[in-house]
Order: C-alpha cells, then structure tokens, then sequence
C-alpha cells in the first residue's frame, strides 16, 4: 500500500534515534499506557512519539509531560460514554432551548443556497476534543504550538477524507490536532484543517512506523493494539460498530510498514471490545505484561533519564502567570462578534484560568450555533497572552422529523423546519407540525436566548391544537371526547445561569370543547385572556432518560374569559430530580402539584393515569381540580444496554379542596425494562394499582 505523507508546518523535522509508534483501537489503545510503564521501568525514553487514534491521545499526554500513572488516572476518570454522545452539553443549554425542543429521528440542513448538507457523522468530537484541550492546553502554550518542543517531540497522524492521504501534523493546536486523529468516519464528525478534512489516521497508517523511520528514527518500537475481527454482541452499539471497522481495516493494512518495526507488541486482548471503555485497568496492565518479554531487546536503547522531567508542571506555571491581552473570534462567517463574546467566560485583562476556558468552549457550543469550538493561545510579550476562538458554525436551515409509538395514544409524528441565527444574532424560528390519530397541532415559534448581551430572553408561540380525548369509565373507554386551542402567547423573562428562567407574559387563547364525562351533550365555547408567570429549570443531561439534574416547573396563570369576564387562577408546581451513583444506579423523585379554582370545560382541569403519571390507569383516564402525586423510581444495568426500571407513586386528582381526603390517595407500582437505541428508547413496563388496577405499555421511540 502506497503511503502518501503531506506534512503540515515548514521547518525541518527533527532528527531522532529511537521512536515510540502507538497505533489505534479504539478503548483497546489505553493499553499503550502499561507499555510506556513498562518501557519507564528500564529507563527508556523515546526520542519521538508517533500517534494514530487513540494512540495519538495517549501519546499526546505522554508527550505533554504525564507519567504513565497520571495517564491512567486521567483515562479512569473520565466518562467516555457521556463524551461520545450526540448531545454532551444538554445540562448547560440555555433553558428556553429545552421548552421548545423535538428529538429528531432524522435532520437535514441546508446551506444558504438551499443545497442539502448531508449528515456527515452520528456523535459530535466537541466533547472529545474540550477533555483533550483541558490536559494539553498547558504544554502547548509552553511549545509554542510546536510539537517538536513538547516534552518529547510528537506527530499526530490522521486521514484526509478528500484525497485519501496520511497526514501528520507537528503544529498547530494540539486538541485539534488528536480529535482530527479520532474522528472515525460516521461515528465521528470529521475535522476541517485549513483546506483538509481530517480523519481517523487509522483509515490510512494504523501503525505508522513509515512516518517514524522518515524522521531519522534508528530504533522503532511499535505498538499494535488493533484485534482479529470478532462476532459482534446481539445488542451492540455505534461504539461497537466503530471497533469493529477499526479491526477490519487494520487487518487489511500493509504488512511491510508493520515490519519496519525493531519491536512490535502485539498484547493479547481480543477478549476485550474496542468500545469497552470501562476496562482501562485492565487493559494497562496487558500492555505491561505484554511488554516484559521484549525488554532485554530494547534495554540496549535506554537513556535512564527523561527528557524533561519538569515540563508539565513548568508549563502550567507559565500559563498560570499569564494575563489575555486580547480574544479574537476566527471563521464565524454568520454569527455576530457579541454573540459570541456574551458566552465568553475569559475576559481580556484578566488572568488566564484553564476552568473558565473550557467553560467559554462548552457555552459557545451548547447555543446550537457551532459544530465545533477550537481554543487556542499566542504567546505576546511578557505574561502575556492573545486568545483564539475558531468556530465551525452550523447550517442555518433545518428540516427534521421524528416519531413515536406507545400503546396508548398509538404512533404519532411530527415535521419540524428550523431557520436559525437569524442576522448572526442568535435569532431562532421554528413551525413544527404534530399528527397523530388522537392530536393535531401546528405552532410557530420565535426565541431569543438572549437579547443583545444582556440574560434577557424573548420567547413568543402562535398555535392551533386539535385533541380527540379517550374517556373512561371505571377503566372502561366509553367515548371520545374533542377539542381545539387556537392561541398565542409571549414572554419576556431573564436566563438564570443558563439553565433557569423567570418569565411573565400574556396568553391569548379561542377554545372549542364538547364531550366529556361529566356532561356528555354540553359544548363549551369561549376566549379567555390571561397573565402568566412561570419559573422554570432544566440542567437534566438527557432529553429521554437522565442521569443526572433537576426540571422543575412553576406556573401560574390568572385568565379572565368572555363569558361575564368570569375570572380563575391556575397555579401548578412539578419538580423532577435525578442523581445516578457508581455510575449504575439513577434514582430519581418526582412531586406533582396542581389547583384551579374554576374550570370553565372539562378539558381545563388536570389529568392523571398513565405509566409516568399513575401506573396501572390510562393515560389521562382521571379528572379534577386539584392534583397531588410523589414518585420515586429507579433504573439500573440489567445487562449490557439493556436497563430495568421501578416506579411508585402516591396521589390522586380531587374537584376541589372541599373533597380533598389524603385517604383517597392511590398508590400504584410499576416494573420494566428499557433499551435506548438510535430512535429512542424502547420500552415495556407493567403497572399495577393496590386497588387491583393493572396495565401493561409499550413505547418506542424520542418523547415530544
């Protein structure tokens, strides 16, 4: 295989005697960490690292100055999983994004000439690439963002995806540089590097030895963490699929760069999957062992001394002492200048603080403006330092759809179309269309997550909801019953810290209701006008499944209707908190807590039944003015990818505080199992009533 090399940067490369090549493998590559232990206890240092994959994140490290140890540790304490998911940063975005969001089974965007941009990738490398910049930001400042002036001099070898190239970068931003390394297609959104779109270097050169022996190196040792191709798990995962192809392309690599090694470990983990990113320890320590035997051959190459056993933490120092003389905002085409600056936790004149950084990094991205945010520094004078954002920003038109199907309202389905960042001011509109054989709604929407550089926000809806209502008696469906809203509503309030919000506004609403249980034949037809307030909270990490956060939800509405300008308040109160321990067990509590003095229809009041609501009745099947249940549930690993889930709750509706009795609270129970796949979670459940009520649900598919 013909090895094309295109090396980004001018000067000369350095001229090395021994080498460390580090291939990829997905999780299986940390154990390149037990092999540098290994190769520390004899006192070899190399005189170059050369990485691919994740053999370029644990060289990178390696490279910037951490011991073998501290590597470990690093690579243990991170949460892979909440890293490569398609939303790492839900818990920071803004709270008026979350009241109006619709999970997508499928998503098109458009550029400004309305060409299709297909989708290029399932995860975003944002998160990937933030963990990375949190270890490597400090060494790269104190190299100048010259790879040959780390620790040990480093080339990151990665794919361009245009031509089909090797590329191997030794400058420029070192979190860029491994995430571009990473990014397996598909899987991985691919990385723009100047006029490149980079790769998984694994695609190409899984074990770069050619590169190394370019340099000068006299001396290779090589290390392959690829495995045989092995028979996927029935529940496998895009982390599994991602392994999988890994393996298959490096069994098809060239054989002769391979034999360019003076040593070659191979360490015997095919038991272990390139996607169980759980069994580091495991993994290290097979690469120690399986470097034992080759030790007295590379012996010989010892040097007994680092490199530079002080680099890390004389790098950290320097930035430390370092104050931002200026930020500068690079490639955002679209977005406004203080759209960008009103996100930024650094500010100039201030000191440099690695916290605040990353914090700055996850803000621009969770606005849903950008693919990617890229930081880096220039060093400018004395403790002085200018700040470099780049920014890939999103398309601004979007079309999106999803479904979903439960046993109790059957299979429904929405169509969404977006414009975005409308005159780079973070402008958003959407209409969305919801159908389904029991709900009709059609709505416009309009929100500023923040107005100019102020926490103002400005939200405003336009809709019309047809609803066809099972009614019940006794468990028993006896009719439908039907109605319309044809409303608008706007708002004004203030973001709290992102993901909280305080808002008041005005509600207008043409309501058409008739059929109910309580008077079959009576037509309800009226406008009412109201007042609103809401304080709403939202930091849970996932839209269908959290693990972690609170969403809390408080409003209060005072109307007055045509009808004798008749007046009523409605107030409701719902809380939600989710915390997971050992990262297994997500608990989670619910309280649920709802008056109004005066329902002017039926369909005023306020619904109970339903697997998350009352296990064991229908969905909506009970009625009243006033609502109060608690919950309690939990969801842990049943096996792998496959989760079970509890629920109990206590509560009940009552037509008023006058028939109020705690007595006639219901508790009911529910047990399940839950899958979470690429279309949402799949779901069965059954819920039983202690008053011997008992259902059985079904569902697939994203909630909205």
């Amino acid at each position: 295989m013909l090895i094309i090399t295109a090396v980004l940067g001018a000067q000369e490369p350095t001229r090395v005697k021994t080498a460390l090549v580090l291939s990829g493998g997905g999780a299986r590559g940390f154990v390149h960490v037990g092999v540098i232990k290994a190769l520390e206890e004899i006192g070899f240092y190399p005189d170059l690292i050369v990485g691919t994959s994740v053999g370029a994140i644990v060289g990178a490290l390696y490279a910037s100055g951490n011991t073998p140890e501290q590597i470990e540790k690093l690579v243990t304490s991170t949460r892979w999983s909440k890293l490569l998911t398609p939303k790492p940063f839900r818990d920071i975005e803004f709270v008026s994004q979350k009241i109006m969001e619709l999970p997508a089974l499928f998503a098109l965007r458009f550029d400004e000439n309305f060409n299709v941009i297909y989708p290029k990738n399932l995860l975003s490398t944002q998160a990937l690439q933030e963990r990375i910049f949190q270890e490597t930001v400090y060494p790269e400042f104190a190299a100048r963002a010259d790879f040959d002036s780390l620790a040990i001099p480093l080339r990151i070898v990665a794919t361009d995806i245009k031509t089909g190239k090797t590329v191997v970068i030794k400058q420029g931003n070192l979190a860029k540089a491994v995430t571009s390394s990473s990014a397996f297609p598909i899987a991985l959104a691919p990385v723009a590097y100047d006029s490149m779109l980079l790769v998984d270097g694994g695609l190409t050169n899984n074990v770069p030895c050619d590169v190394a022996r370019e340099l000068g190196a006299e001396f290779i040792i090589a290390v392959d963490a690829s495995s045989k191709v092995l028979p996927l798990k029935p529940n496998f995962d895009v982390l599994e699929i991602f392994g999988q192809a890994m393996n298959t392309l490096s069994f098809m690599s060239d054989t002769r760069n391979l034999e360019l090694a003076d040593v070659l470990i191979r360490p015997q983990i095919d038991q272990i999957s390139a996607a169980d990113f759980d069994s580091v320890s495991v993994l290290v320590e097979a690469g120690y062992r399986s470097t034992l035997p080759y030790l007295e051959n590379i012996r010989p190459y010892a040097t007994n001394q680092k490199k530079d056993p002080d680099y890390l933490a004389r790098s950290q120092q320097e930035l430390n002492q370092t104050t931002i003389r200026s930020i500068t905002f690079n490639n955002n085409r679209v977005t406004r200048n203080f759209v960008m600056r009103r996100e930024m936790q650094l500010q100039e004149g201030a000191p440099w603080n690695s916290a605040l950084a990353r914090r700055s990094m996850k803000n621009l991205f969770s606005t849903g403006l950008f693919k990617n945010v890229y930081m880096s520094l220039r060093k400018v004078g004395q403790n002085q330092a200018d700040v470099m954002v780049e920014v890939e920003e999103e398309a601004r038109t979007l079309f999106s759809f999803g479904t979903h199907y439960d046993s109790e309202r059957k299979a429904s389905a929405f169509l969404q179309a977006k414009y975005n960042n409308l005159l780079g001011t973070g402008l958003d509109n959407q209409v969305f269309f919801i159908a389904s054989d029991l709900l009709r709604k059609i709505e416009w929407d309009a929100r500023s997550t923040r107005i100019l550089i102020s926490n103002f926000t400005g939200y405003t809806s336009l809709y019309y909801r047809y609803e066809t209502v099972p009614l019940y008696d006794d468990g028993r469906r006896v009719d439908f019953g039907e109605h319309y809203r044809l409303g608008l509503e706007a708002n004004a309030g203030l973001q709290i810290k992102r993901v909280g919000l305080t808002a008041f506004g005005i509600k207008l609403e043409k309501i058409h209701a008739y059929k109910s249980v309580v008077d079959p034949l009576r037509e309800y037809d009226y406008t009412s006008f109201s007042l609103v307030s809401r304080i709403f909270v939202d930091n849970t990490d996932d839209h269908d499944l959290p693990r972690n956060g609170r969403l809390n939800d408080l409003r209060y509405e005072h109307s007055v209707s045509e009808d004798n300008f008749k007046q009523f308040d409605r107030i409701s109160v719902e809380s939600s908190n989710y915390e997971t321990y050992s990262d297994k067990y997500t608990f989670s509590t619910h309280i649920r807590i709802g008056y109004i003095n005066v329902a002017l229809s039926h369909y005023e009041k306020f619904r109970l039944g339903g697997l998350h609501s009352l296990p064991g009745w229908h969905q909506d099947e009970l009625w009243g003015n006033l609502v109060g249940t608690v919950g309690l549930g939990l969801r842990a690993p049943l096996t792998s990818g496959i989760f079970y889930s509890l629920y109990g709750t206590f509560g009940n509706v009552w037509e008023g505080i006058d028939n109020f009795n705690w007595r006639d609270s219901r508790m009911a129970v529910s047990a399940g199992i839950v899958i979470p796949t690429p279309v949402g979670p799949i779901s069965l459940d059954y819920g039983y009533d202690l008053r011997d009520r008992n259902l059985l649900y079904f569902s697939i598919g994203h909630l909205f």
